[in-house]
Formats: C-alpha cells, sequence, structure tokens
C-alpha cells in the first residue's frame, strides 16, 4: 500500500469520527457518503497491494525456476558422472536420489533404472568392502577424494576418481559425489609399469615385478586362509640350442617356456623370468586338503603344455624344463628369498637325478615339499615315476 493511500485513510477515518462527535444528527448522509468512499479507497488499495504482491512472489518464482533451469543444464552438461545419495544411519550409502546424464551414460543403465538403486550398488564387489569406512571418513571430515570402481549395467569395471562432499538440502543430508573416468590413466599407467615390470621377450613378469608382486600374494593367501605354491623352473638345452641354431632360436625356446607357463597357471597367478633360463611362479593354492590336488593338477598341465610346446618348435630346438617346488604359507612368503634359494636347490637335485636315469632329451623333473620325490625319467608322452 501506498504512503499517501494510508494518509488519505488515516485523514477519513478522523474525519468521521469528528463529524459525528460535532454533527451528529444532520450530517448522516454526508457521514455515509464519506464511509462508503473510505471502503471503497480501502478496497481499490488493498486490490493494489495484492496484485504488487502477486507479481513479485510471480517474478520471483520465475527467477527461481529459470535458477533451477540453469543450474539442472550444468549438472547435465558436467562430463563426470554426478550420483547425490542419501546416508544410512549405520554410514553406508543409501538410496540414489539425483543423478546426471553423465551418470546415466557411464554407468549404462537408464534414469528410473539408476535412481531405483543405492550408491553401494554401483561399486564394484572387490570396491564394496570399502565403501563403510570411506562414509565414516567423510562424514568425519565432510569432503573426501578417493579412488575406486564402478560397476557398469553390462558388467564392466569402470575405475574413478571420486570426489565426494556432504551437503544438507532441506531437512535432509545427502552425499554428493563427482566420479571422474581414470580409465585412460590406469591404462597408460600400466602401460609405463610394463615397460619396467615385464620381460620383453616373454612378455611375463620380470624381477622386479615378480618381486613387487610377492607382497600381493601374500595378503591374498592369508586372506582366503590358503597356501602357495613356489615353483623354480631351469631350461635344459638352451645352451646347446644357441650355440647350434643361433640365439633367435634360443629366444623361441624361451618364449616356448613362457608359452607354457601361461597354460598352466591362471591369469591371476605371479609368472616371471628372472633372467637367462630361469624362471618362477607363485600360484595362491586351494584350502585345506585340496593343495596336493592343485599342485598335481598344475605340475599335470605345466608338463602336457612343455611337451605340446617342444613339438611345435621340432626336435631340432629339443628342450627340456626342470622345476622344484615348494607349497608354504602365506606368511613364508615374507622369506621369498630363502624360498627361491630352496626351490633352486630342489630344481637342481631334480636336474641331476634326471641326468643319471634319463638322456638328454627328458621333460620335467620336479621335488615337493610334501613328498620330496623326485618324476625323473620321464620321455615323451611318459607317466610319472610311483610315488
Amino acid at each position: 500500500m501506498k504512503r499517501w493511500t494510508e494518509f488519505v485513510l488515516v485523514a477519513c477515518a478522523a474525519g468521521v469520527a469528528l463529524a459525528q462527535w460535532v454533527v451528529p444528527a444532520t450530517m448522516q448522509g454526508v457521514l455515509s457518503v464519506l464511509l462508503l468512499a473510505l471502503v471503497a479507497l480501502t478496497i481499490f488499495s488493498q486490490r493494489n497491494a495484492l496484485q504488487l504482491t502477486v507479481g513479485s512472489l510471480n517474478a520471483a518464482h520465475l527467477e527461481q525456476l529459470e535458477s533451477e533451469r540453469r543450474y539442472r543444464a550444468l549438472f547435465d552438461a558436467c562430463s563426470d558422472a554426478i550420483l547425490v545419495y542419501r546416508l544410512e544411519g549405520d554410514g553406508r550409502p543409501g538410496q540414489l536420489v539425483e543423478i546426471n546424464e553423465a551418470a546415466c551414460r557411464s554407468l549404462g543403465y537408464p534414469r528410473k533404472e539408476l535412481l531405483s538403486m543405492t550408491a553401494e550398488d554401483v561399486h564394484a564387489p572387490e570396491a564394496r568392502r570399502n565403501v563403510q569406512e570411506r562414509s565414516q571418513a567423510l562424514r568425519e571430515a565432510g569432503s573426501l577424494v578417493f579412488e575406486t570402481v564402478y560397476i557398469t549395467g553390462d558388467g564392466r569395471r569402470l575405475p574413478v576418481e571420486v570426489s565426494a562432499r556432504l551437503v544438507e538440502i532441506g531437512s535432509r543430508r545427502l552425499c554428493l559425489a563427482v566420479g571422474r573416468s581414470i580409465a585412460v590413466h590406469k591404462e597408460l599407467e600400466g602401460f609405463l609399469r610394463d615397460l619396467t615390470d615385464r620381460d620383453e621377450l616373454t612378455g611375463l613378469l620380470n624381477r622386479r615385478g615378480f618381486f613387487a608382486l610377492v607382497g600381493e600374494t601374500r595378503r591374498r593367501a592369508r586372506r582366503d586362509g590358503a597356501q602357495v605354491l613356489v615353483m623354480y623352473l631351469d631350461v635344459d638345452g638352451l645352451k646347446r640350442v644357441n650355440d647350434e641354431m643361433g640365439h633367435a632360436a634360443g629366444d623361441a625356446v624361451l618364449i616356448a617356456t613362457g608359452d607354457a607357463l601361461r597354460l598352466a597357471f591362471r591369469e591371476e597367478d605371479v609368472l616371471a623370468r628372472l633372467g637367462g633360463d630361469e624362471f618362477v611362479a607363485l600360484a595362491v593354492l586351494g584350502r585345506c586338503d585340496d593343495e596336493r590336488l592343485d599342485l598335481q593338477a598344475i605340475e599335470a598341465r605345466f608338463e602336457g603344455a612343455v611337451r605340446a610346446k617342444r613339438k611345435e618348435l621340432g626336435e631340432a630346438c629339443a628342450f627340456a624344463v626342470s622345476f622344484g617346488s615348494l607349497v608354504v604359507t602365506g606368511d613364508e612368503l615374507r622369506e621369498i628369498d630363502e624360498l627361491l634359494a630352496r626351490t633352486d636347490k630342489r630344481m637342481y637335485k631334480a636336474k641331476r637325478s634326471r641326468r643319471r636315469t634319463s638322456g638328454p632329451i627328458r621333460v620335467v623333473a620336479s621335488v615337493t615339499e610334501e613328498t620330496a620325490r623326485i618324476t625323473a625319467g620321464q620321455a615323451l608322452g611318459g607317466r610319472a615315476l610311483p610315488r
């Protein structure tokens, strides 16, 4: 209401009161007119004031809508995946309440399906073990930056760097997590690591790469309550092949030995060429009474793979592989140098025994911790000596 309108209303009210007091009988008609005018003026003033108020509210609402549109445009234009989710009472990530278009694209879910999931659901199984610890750290610090792995709708693993921050929206406490894909960075990191940790000839780990993964194998064995096979290998006949057929043929023998190791062991096992004609393998075995069966299966696969590779190269590149094996606990891997020395001695013991009992082209000799047996005298297609 404008100031002049307020002044007129006050003056009219004062005039009506004075007229009723001075000339109550003669001024009734005039007073009625004044009262009618006062009512009309009040209605007019209030109408204008109401219109101004409604106009202000509409303008504020339009400004709010425009602000929300700008926010949504920026939210969806962001190339990083943005997840907004509740935090449960126990600290675990809860229901997703808002996502952007980049999150739908990178995770491979439609918007409706993604909003029906929890933030924990988008983490890969191996990354969920640390979710609660990170949520607790986020509650204490208010913000957190960390690396994790998301799982996409088609089962792919997407490594991301997440910047998480607690936000208050109304009475709800939410977490806003911005995840940036670091898949390319990880690929480059792996490529550079391979340049320093991989043997250029065989593609297996080199000495540096092998010792870098011993600790990881030890932790996995302790976590699974399993034992570990340590196998030390040496290629027989390599010098003769180099001398008689050249180093290219010798390289082919080394490559064939590496391929035989890959065929015998699993992808998660640690396989390395320590240098020259020496190789080593670490394999986490089964639990309880299964270790012996796993060991026998691995040795049998390896012997078969060596025979197949010998056949591929031909008799001119005839070679054999001697190896010594130990089955140890995860804690014993702390003394990896001592274990390699022990398996090296067992390997040479097997090599000498094989040379005494067979010709120069026998396939494999093996010594294990449990039985200390030597599978010597094996020709191509032969069978192991009885225990």
